[in-house]
């Protein structure tokens, strides 16, 4: 238990690990596992789960943009469906990280290099969306811009947060 969470324990407030959400996460993912009784073991595990995660998402989208280009309207289904639950498991990860104290952005600054591969691998999957014919060209672009407009949102959104961290 970390030392913000131990504090909050000790107020009376309740343990964020008691919620059935971290405690099925925590199961998914082992955590009860000898393995990451050792710091460095659990380091370097994290360290790689967060090259995994990573290098996940980008042969994902990937993967769903090449769907979309190759199989047209065929291959539509099938990489809408990859590209939410790519959607839905990192969502999980990162309300994960919120629930025990840790929000994504926060104190840091997110390199725009790393920013750049999912806006090209997005962008390259709505323009074969648009290609593919799925969508009608004023609905595609409809959607195309209003993902781009969600994007910038959310960008903002953490710098917002990061201001009012850092305040």
């Amino acid at each position: 238990m970390n030392h913000q969470n131990h504090e909050n324990h000790e107020h009376g407030e309740k343990d964020p690990r008691e919620s059935v959400f971290v405690r099925l996460a925590a199961g998914v993912g082992d955590l009860g596992n000898p393995f990451y009784r050792e710091e460095r073991q659990r380091d370097v595990w994290n360290e790689a789960s967060a090259v995994g995660m990573q290098l996940t998402l980008w042969a994902g989208m990937a993967a769903a943009t090449v769907m979309v280009w190759i199989g047209g309207s065929q291959g539509f289904p099938y990489a809408l469906t990859l590209m939410l639950l790519l959607g839905a498991i990192s969502w999980v990860v990162l309300l994960y990280a919120a629930r025990l104290g840790v929000h994504a952005g926060s104190g840091t600054r997110i390199a725009r290099w790393r920013v750049v591969p999912y806006l090209v691998l997005l962008l390259a999957f709505f323009a074969g969306v648009l290609h593919s014919g799925v969508v009608s060209g004023s609905t595609g672009w409809g959607a195309t811009f209003g993902v781009l407009v969600g994007v910038l949102a959310g960008v903002l959104g953490l710098r917002r947060s990061r201001r009012t961290a850092q305040a």
